[in-house]
């Protein structure tokens, strides 16, 4: 088991944070979490990530970063993030390392001496790994098995605790896992107030927003695309909606398809064709009324194990809305923050949905304070209470231990 190196309250603890693949948000969220009075932080990760990160994180003098070279092997590049954190890093953060076998395969020899915490994305493929079978999807069904063999016997039994970016997992895995070390709940977004949402300006046009890509595992439009089909039919004035994601795959495209078909008519829909640059979706997402999530509760992602979308997984469109203190709506099975009560909404069916925001186009004082409860929610996740709880939880815990 690893041993925390720094035994001296005099200098300041050393963490790393390591992500190779995609989470920038997640980066930049641990990295602004991480860094306080009593710590220095060290950012592993690659030239394509960086460069996205760049656009959030201003205050890169405050970190220190270990980048990828071009000619440089996955495997050489985790080799030398082991040499730096055995001489100098006291806790490494994890994230991101399970997309495919391959993956993984770089891990099975990746064993820094600093504490090292995981971050989990899907609590099933990574605390109940089981066999699988699907005929349709040989070739998946194999990546499963074997992912969940190397998961289960040799790459997360070496991890000192786990991080899950959704609080409602961690209760899950308490009542429903056997895990006995510690779980972690930092999220993946920070409402830092850099806009003051109760002075956007009103132009009696209701804004409606869906960010994340168009996915099949991600998202389930049935209920939404008969609602908007109605909706605009009386409302094509006072009523706009931003799909703010590129379509991903065969059902990405068809359901890209539709929205353009809304388009066509005359109706005030944009749709993206191609990845959404970040400061596009950033001001699009400030200028938004309200978020919509559709989200497809039961999942498979990653493998062919089946997760639950508030359960055993997360959502980083709940944290667009602490992010951006919007309100939103949610399918009505979701496990929702008990943080957002006051500024959620639920619907169960088309219909439902057609009625809430019918009500919000009618009813402006309804949307006003919808507004101001996701602000007082969204201050729930400032930086200041983040890093005091990572004072309280994480750096207690390492210096217990």
């Amino acid at each position: 088991m690893a041993t925390f190196k720094n035994s001296n309250s005099a200098h300041p603890i050393e963490i790393g944070i390591l992500e190779i693949r995609r989470h920038v948000p997640v980066l930049y969220t641990f990295g602004k979490i991480c860094k306080t009075k009593n710590t220095n932080v060290t950012i592993f990760t690659t030239k394509e990530v960086f460069s996205r990160l760049e656009t959030y994180l201003k205050d890169k003098n405050n970190y220190e970063f270990v980048i990828k070279e071009g000619n440089e092997s996955i495997c050489r590049f985790l080799k030398r993030v082991e040499t730096i954190c055995n001489k100098k890093i006291d806790l490494l953060f994890v994230n991101t390392i399970h997309e495919t076998i391959f993956d993984l395969l770089y891990y099975l020899s990746f064993n820094p001496r600093s504490k090292t915490v995981l971050v989990v994305h899907h609590a099933n493929a990574w605390l109940k790994p089981k066999l699988v079978l699907n005929i349709k999807h040989m070739l998946r069904t194999i990546d499963t098995n074997l992912s969940s063999v190397l998961i289960s016997k040799f790459i997360f039994p070496k991890f000192d605790a786990i991080d899950v970016i959704y609080s409602p997992v961690r209760d899950h895995i308490l009542i429903n896992m056997e895990y006995d070390k510690e779980i972690f709940t930092l999220p993946t977004s920070i409402f830092e107030g850099k806009i003051d949402t109760l002075k956007q300006k009103d132009d009696k046009i209701l804004k409606v927003v869906i960010p994340g890509l168009i996915q099949e595992h991600r998202k389930d439009f049935t209920l939404v695309i008969p609602a908007f089909e109605n909706l605009f039919k009386r409302f094509k004035e006072k009523l706009a909606l931003c799909v703010l994601g590129m379509p991903v795959g065969r059902y990405g495209k068809l359901i890209h398809e539709e929205f353009k078909e809304m388009e066509k008519k005359g109706y005030k829909v944009v749709v993206f064709d191609s990845f959404v640059p970040d400061d596009t979706f950033d001001e699009i997402l400030n200028e938004s009324d309200i978020i919509l999530t559709p989200i497809r509760i039961k999942t498979r992602a990653d493998s062919d194990i089946e997760e639950e979308y508030g359960k055993t997984v997360g959502s980083g469109i709940v944290y667009n809305a602490i992010q951006y203190a919007k309100p939103i709506i949610v399918p009505a099975e979701f496990n929702m923050l008990k943080e957002f009560d006051g500024s959620a909404l639920k619907y169960e069916n088309s219909k439902e949905l057609e009625t809430l925001i019918d009500e919000l186009i009618f009813n402006p004082e309804k949307l006003k304070k919808l507004k101001v409860e996701s602000l007082k929610n969204a201050q729930k996740f400032s930086l200041k209470n983040l890093q005091d709880y990572f004072e309280k939880n994480v750096l207690s815990w390492l210096q217990k231990n």
